[in-house]
């Protein structure tokens, strides 16, 4: 099924909005990280939403056509609302972070999953799927961090430290 133009570019203006708050979010944990293990971690997921930005910016050049323009207020994911009221940083501990960060992989996973059909075009199918699996992969990262900083260590974690790689 083929979408307008119109509706192609919204749902791809919200994708570039939510990989942007991604981008703030990674940021701005990073920055803030004392540990070097995790600062280069959320460097890494930062990377990845500049990485995925980008494609969305091509989609939108091809499917859509001319400047992508002012993104909405509101992106794709959970940490939409976190910014949205200021509260980014009254969170304290790592594992309110983690569960904001997992609330909005989920959420961009869905997204992707869910949009992959607005056009014929099997390129951006293509794209949209492979994004969906990398944000579902950030979430697997992240849930086994959280599991390791909880000490819900699965099997292939035992004897070490943090079973998140990046």
């Amino acid at each position: 099924m083929s979408n307008t133009k119109e509706y192609i570019g919204d749902v791809l203006r919200r994708a570039i909005k939510g990989e942007e708050d991604g981008l703030y979010f990674y940021g701005k944990l990073a920055e803030n990280a004392t540990n070097k293990e995790a600062k280069q971690k959320l460097e890494g997921l930062r990377d990845d939403e500049v990485r995925h930005k980008a494609t969305l910016i091509a989609l939108f050049e091809k499917h859509v056509g001319g400047e992508v323009g002012e993104l909405p207020e509101k992106g794709i994911n959970a940490l939409a609302e976190v910014f949205r009221k200021g509260h980014l940083f009254e969170r304290k501990t790592e594992m309110e972070f983690i569960t904001i960060a997992i609330e909005a992989e989920l959420a961009a996973t869905k997204y992707y999953q869910e949009e992959r059909d607005l056009v014929d075009d099997p390129t951006f199918k293509e794209i949209f799927d492979k994004l969906a699996d990398e944000e579902h992969h950030h979430y697997e990262l992240l849930q086994a961090e959280k599991d390791a900083l909880a000490g819900n260590y699965s099997w292939f974690g035992f004897d070490e430290g943090s079973p998140m790689e990046h």
